[in-house]
């Protein structure tokens, strides 16, 4: 559902996130019924909203403490079709403190 055409269009299986902004550059929610993660309407998952907040925190905490940068700065970052975007070979990166 993430990536059908219809609902998406030609594009689907791309990464462009400008998709969700008009032409002011304002974001524009799409309907939570498109997203197959956490479902929606009367049964959503009860765990969405926490699950949303701790991954903020988790990205937030992990950014105040490091710096983050490719371990092989030229290699080319290809993403994967799957249920959820994965990135091929994995995504290697280098850690270090602030």
């Amino acid at each position: 559902m993430g990536r059908m055409k219809f609902l998406w269009g030609d594009d689907a299986y791309e990464f462009r996130p400008e998709r969700w902004l008009n032409e002011d550059g304002i974001f524009v929610p799409a309907s939570p019924f498109k997203f197959t993660a956490f479902q929606a309407g009367p049964r959503i998952c009860l765990g969405k909203e926490f699950a949303y907040r701790q991954m903020k925190i988790v990205v937030a905490t992990l950014l105040y403490f490091f710096k983050f940068e490719m371990w092989d700065s030229s290699r080319e970052v290809r993403s994967r079709t799957m249920l959820t975007l994965q990135i091929d070979g994995g995504l290697h990166l280098r850690a270090t403190h602030r």
